[in-house]
């Protein structure tokens, strides 16, 4: 039997909180919870596909910071729009 290489091991990962945030979205009432947890998860996510899938760990600094900041930047805006 083949043993998964780290990049099926993310992919694995990722399906596994795809399928934790529907879960949430199905059974819990709280959105404010449900959307901090998922928003959260978000940017997990978007870090994982731009360091492993993307290939952008050892590229060029400044374009995985703004990869990386797009990531951040719009979860942070989903969280700060929830209490408003």
């Amino acid at each position: 039997m083949k043993k998964f290489s780290s990049l099926e091991w993310f992919w694995a990962i990722l399906i596994a909180i795809t399928l934790f945030n529907t879960f949430l979205g199905e059974q819990f009432a709280s959105t404010a919870f449900v959307s901090v947890l998922v928003a959260v998860t978000l940017m997990y996510k978007g870090i994982i596909v731009i360091d492993h899938f993307m290939e952008l760990k050892h590229a060029n600094k400044n374009l995985r910071f703004l990869m990386r900041l797009y990531f951040i930047i719009f979860p942070a805006m989903i969280i700060a729009t929830i209490f408003f």
